[in-house]
């Protein structure tokens, strides 16, 4: 067989099995969209992350996705179709599926719902995630509860028993009682003002420090001069003001226990954590906020598998601490997280569609009798449908140099009906092949039938893609040209 024959067999084989490629990728698409393949194996990719792969906490993980599932964020990229069409073909794909789930009992995945997103940007998870756990909650409630308490323990009382005291030694109780007044008022203030955001909690320290100092400014031009008790005073004002924060240390430590880190927080769900004692006490003291998020918690605890996960993640969080939020940087990290997981998962997803594209082929090829092996010899015994096959090829190859867009797509099927009515293509069950296929059964040696190894072959064929297929096609159709002499 001379090298131009070799070149049509081949070109015509790539033709047909571009062909069923393209025919068994529609149907793929549509078994997908109708069962949800997507967003079903999301869903199922979310939960093992959750649950990190640990039995045990498979429950809890399916529990808590639910749960995310259900968040504002998550919800708002479910959109399906309205209208009177959209809903019946709605209906229609969840009576396939609960009908799909029933002969292959399985489970609804999505819960007490009938469909989910085929896809979940990593911001949205993360965002899902920290609401669920409610982390800005917790630390919004435990930043301004340590604050008051330190500024009442640690400022306003001591510093009222030693006015007091003053007071009581000069027998003069209105003594610093305007100033004191103010004093409490503009603390009052600074809290407010952090406690609607209009000053960070570095910048709240600072003003509660500057306040201390300008209330002893104060109380030394109102106070007599070189008296024993005005010293003393002054002395016991500078040590409380030491023990606020003498120093940029000592703000900066001051800073670290009004503010709970982040492995205090992805703690939350563990009772026997400090950070949970410290909600409970809250809540015992009728803190509203406390016992909503303890009822919350009490709901839904986290599965160990994520708590160790988030632990991890917020330890590493804290040594890559730049110049964002503890929160903002694990949302980072958790974003990453997810991307990382769901990088395997689509790897895992593309093999099973590999798997299923292979059945489809198989079905393809039985169901059609699309026999390699015959094709192989009816191309290269017959010239006249290989080279009526290889130059519909070329000019496919030529008039569609992408096969991405669906523009394209259907172009190149239009051509391929075209091709298929005009030629009397090897496959089928019509009597000249099936006499053709026993003819050639006839010489085979081998123990399995020649037919299923011809089906096998295009099934595997099939199953490479159409976008394989069109690209080795546009190879092959350029190394014959530029192999061509000139004319």
């Amino acid at each position: 067989m001379s090298l131009p024959i070799i070149v049509e067999v081949v070109i015509s084989l790539i033709f047909v099995y571009l062909t069923f490629s393209l025919l068994a990728s529609e149907i793929q698409e549509v078994l997908g969209t109708v069962l949800q393949w997507r967003a079903e194996h999301l869903k199922r990719s979310i939960e093992v992350l959750l649950s990190g792969n640990d039995s045990a906490s498979q429950s809890g993980a399916v529990d808590l996705a639910n749960q995310l599932y259900e968040s504002p964020l998550i919800k708002s990229l479910n959109q399906e179709a309205t209208g009177p069409i959209g809903r019946a073909f709605r209906l229609f794909n969840q009576s396939i599926g609960t009908v799909y789930r029933t002969l292959t009992r399985s489970r609804n995945v999505f819960g007490n719902k009938t469909s989910g997103p085929s896809y979940i940007p990593a911001s949205v998870f993360a965002k899902s995630l920290i609401d669920r756990i409610q982390i800005d909650e917790i630390q919004e409630l435990l930043v301004n509860t340590r604050l008051s308490r330190f500024v009442k323990d640690t400022i306003l009382i001591p510093l009222n028993h030693i006015v007091n005291d003053l007071r009581a030694s000069t027998a003069n109780e209105f003594l610093l009682n305007t100033e004191l007044r103010q004093l409490e008022v503009s603390l009052s203030q600074i809290i407010r003002d952090f406690q609607e955001r209009r000053a960070n909690l570095s910048e709240t320290i600072q003003r509660l420090t500057h306040k201390l100092d300008a209330f002893m400014s104060t109380a030394q031009d109102v106070l007599p001069d070189n008296h024993h008790l005005t010293e003393t005073f002054i002395r016991r004002l500078s040590y409380l003001r030491r023990g606020v924060a003498n120093n940029d240390l000592d703000a900066s430590v001051l800073l670290k226990k009004i503010q709970p880190n982040l492995q205090e927080l992805v703690s939350i769900s563990d009772q026997k954590s400090q950070i949970y004692q410290e909600l409970a006490t809250l809540a015992s003291a009728g803190e509203s906020t406390a016992q909503k998020i303890l009822l919350k918690l009490q709901e839904q605890s986290l599965p160990k598998s994520l708590e160790k996960s988030l632990v991890s993640l917020a330890q590493d969080t804290q040594l890559r601490l730049s110049n964002w939020s503890e929160v903002d940087a694990l949302t980072n990290q958790l974003e990453s997280w997810f991307e990382h997981a769901m990088d395997r998962a689509g790897g895992v997803y593309r093999r099973n569609a590999k798997a299923v594209g292979f059945l489809i082929g198989l079905s393809i090829a039985i169901g059609l009798n699309v026999d390699s092996l015959h094709m192989l010899n009816r191309f290269s015994a017959d010239p006249t449908i290989r080279q009526a096959i290889s130059r519909s090829a070329e000019q496919l190859a030529v008039e569609n140099p992408d096969l991405a867009s669906s523009e394209n797509m259907e172009g190149l099927q239009a051509s391929v009906n075209e091709t298929l009515s005009n030629l009397p293509l090897p496959i089928g069950y019509q009597q000249v092949v099936i006499e053709q296929q026993a003819v050639a059964q006839a010489a085979w040696s081998y123990p399995i039938p020649k037919r299923w190894l011809g089906w096998i072959i295009t099934a595997i064929a099939i199953s490479m893609g159409a976008g394989f297929w069109f690209d080795l096609l546009k190879k092959v159709v350029g190394v014959r040209k530029s192999g061509q002499p000139p004319t």
